[in-house]
């Protein structure tokens, strides 16, 4: 049985009594766009944002809190599970003696990812470890280890990825845990047929009874999960309140439209030779070269959108043309820079080639 799996049945068995729901975008005092997003479209991040230890866990005395989460989505096109550990060390800077008090988080659970295609999976789960000195320092190495993989080129630290799950796995395994708060979730794509859809926006796992608290006073005010005047308008935010009283965690996706391009270390370096190759008078080289393995890496490459991979190739084709291959002089610029330039006018034969070049990335997994 694999972990994640195991954790599923552990949420389901172990968890206490707890609601969970999605904020609605009139409840939250900042706009974003709230379609749901279509598979090869868009880039997301999930954020752990806030969340909060109410006083009935004797915290940092008898038992350390340790958030775990997980998130699994085609990378790639294979399955990939990005494990985060927040350790006692990053919480207890926050709180320490100062419990029932809002933590802000912020914690990216994922780098910026492409939404290409399946089903994004978030596990995630408050866990008390009894106080143990050893157990305390291998808490924190897993915790230290996890913040290398929310990086913007996911590909680059992928290997990474399954050892300290299975470290973390290791961790949960042999510690005298307890589970406080558990939370999972399955996102799909747009039109998939129900309310679980992925898009921008708040969604929380409050530890109380379902009667307990009126969802229509819930609000989101500067990142906070707060209890506000109920309705349409904007009166919460003058009003809203902390959640008081209550363990909680508030999550966060993040959608963009365009990727972090400057993160793209390989493309870029590809760019910038086939720029240089130019500037030097040769042309050649750059058609013959330059061009084809830059487009081969963009249509191969796991961190970019499928809608982004033919604007990439026309935007820098378009942008090295200018620079030279048409003796028209202009200076060198970074990828961000050639991204954010209008999109060329095509024709029958490029549009051929790309979709040439679509196809046979597709039958490589691509």
């Amino acid at each position: 049985m694999s972990f994640f799996h195991s954790l599923s049945e552990t949420f389901s068995r172990e968890a206490p009594k707890y609601k969970t729901l999605s904020l609605p975008k009139h409840r939250v005092d900042v706009d974003y766009d709230e379609k749901p997003i279509v598979t090869g479209e868009a880039y997301c991040r999930i954020w752990l944002v806030e969340m909060r230890l109410a006083k009935d866990v004797e915290w940092f005395k008898q038992r350390y809190p340790v958030v775990h989460a997980a998130v699994r989505f085609n990378h790639g096109g294979k399955s990939v599970i990005i494990p985060y550990l927040a350790a006692p060390g990053q919480l207890e800077k926050s709180i320490a003696d100062n419990l029932d008090k809002v933590i802000q988080c912020n914690y990216p659970l994922t780098s910026l990812f492409p939404f290409n295609d399946g089903l994004v999976e978030l596990q995630a789960g408050l866990f008390s470890i009894a106080n143990n000195d050893s157990i305390g320092k291998f808490i924190k190495t897993m915790g230290r280890f996890s913040e290398l993989l929310p990086v913007p080129e996911l590909s680059s630290v992928i290997k990474l990825a399954e050892p300290i799950y299975r470290g973390i796995e290791d961790l949960l395994d042999i510690g005298e845990r307890r589970l406080e708060l558990g939370y999972q979730q399955t996102f799909s794509e747009a039109d998939g047929g129900g309310s679980n859809s992925l898009k921008a926006g708040y969604f929380a796992a409050i530890l109380a009874q379902d009667n307990k608290i009126n969802n229509d006073n819930l609000c989101i005010v500067k990142d906070s999960l707060c209890l506000g005047s109920p309705g349409t308008t904007k009166t919460f935010e003058r009003d809203g309140k902390p959640l008081e009283g209550y363990s909680y965690m508030l999550f966060r996706i993040e959608k963009r439209p365009t990727q972090d391009w400057e993160s793209l270390t390989s493309i870029k370096e590809l760019v910038n030779k086939a720029q240089e190759a130019v500037l030097d008078g040769k042309y050649e080289v750059v058609k013959t070269i330059f061009l084809p393995t830059i487009k081969a890496s963009i249509y191969q490459s796991p961190d970019v959108t499928k809608a982004d991979r033919k604007q990439m190739v026309l935007k820098i084709e378009d942008f090295l043309r200018e620079l030279g291959l048409q003796a028209v002089k202009v200076q060198k610029r970074s990828l961000n820079s050639i991204m954010r330039r209008p999109l060329p006018q095509t024709d029958a034969v490029r549009e051929a080639e790309l979709a040439s070049l679509e196809q046979l990335f597709q039958q490589n997994g691509q």
